[in-house]
């Protein structure tokens, strides 16, 4: 099954970059080295979802991501979705999320003014925008409830870590987490707990490998528990973003690094997070 499970994040991790171009199964196969009948049995039984209703779920809730964060208009939002006109979008959109793509920005944004009083928020700077190089990295991937699936992730590659005995001061470690907890439905959030291995260290077979695409980008300091992370997450999309004249990259992922290694040994409130943003 692990063979499995390793084929087919290499197709999601192409989905993920190619959301917004056309997509076939013969592709998707391909890149799996499966037959295209073959294919459709291990992607349902790895993902628990057919190839059809995984891309337009993901190109879904990318669209939402951008309705509710950026000013872009609809028309273009649904073409760099990979949908053909605005109104299969809508169609789509509205079976999903059940509303219209208009309706929902309306009341996504609303609903954060009501909640959050943005107006009284502290505006969060970065610390620094700079350019970082690609990085490529080693994985282990759960699904499910952030606040679970993450500490799931996290447990598995220490122990891999451990059982492989691997020097700490070769590793860098990150956290990729690919969904809005604000957009998508916890059972389908995902979350990447990564090691990049400095160069010269031995390469490591047994994860999963994705590269993150370097690029500008906003970088934030967070310094607290992990719990806190969301809120600080939602300083930047929702207050930074809406003052600055910088706008995020949707085709890059946030990346975050973390820096205590002992994390379970650390006071929370001397956790150091560096959080990286995708500009354009």
């Amino acid at each position: 099954m692990d063979h499995y499970v390793k084929q087919i994040l290499k197709v999601l991790l192409y989905i993920d970059e190619n959301y917004g171009e056309k997509i076939t199964v013969d592709q998707l196969a391909e890149i799996a080295c499966y037959s295209p009948f073959h294919f459709h049995r291990v992607f349902q039984s790895v993902v628990n979802e057919s190839v059809y209703q995984y891309v337009k779920r993901i190109r879904l809730d990318r669209a939402a991501r951008k309705l509710a964060y950026s000013k872009a208009n609809v028309t273009s939002i649904a073409l760099e979705s990979g949908f053909d006109t605005p109104s299969s979008f809508t169609k789509a959109f509205r079976k999903h999320k059940g509303d219209t793509p208009k309706n929902f920005r309306a009341l996504f944004k609303s609903a954060y003014n009501i909640t959050l009083n943005l107006k009284e928020i502290a505006m969060i700077k970065p610390d620094t925008i700079e350019n970082i190089d690609n990085l490529d990295l080693h994985f282990i991937r759960e699904q499910g409830d952030y606040r679970k699936s993450g500490v799931k992730a996290w447990e598995k590659l220490n122990h891999y870590i451990e059982e492989k005995h691997l020097e700490s001061k070769e590793l860098r470690f990150f956290g990729i987490s690919h969904d809005d907890p604000n957009i998508t439905d916890k059972e389908n959030l995902r979350y990447d707990a990564c090691i990049h291995i400095s160069s010269g260290a031995k390469e490591e077979h047994g994860l999963s490998r994705q590269t993150y695409k370097g690029g500008k980008c906003a970088i934030f300091i967070h310094k607290g528990s992990y719990e806190g992370l969301k809120e600080t997450f939602d300083q930047i999309f929702l207050k930074w973003f809406s003052e600055s004249k910088e706008r995020c990259d949707d085709s890059r992922l946030v990346l975050s690094e973390y820096f205590n290694k002992e994390y379970k040994d650390t006071n929370p409130e001397k956790l150091i997070t560096k959080i990286f943003i995708p500009l354009k």
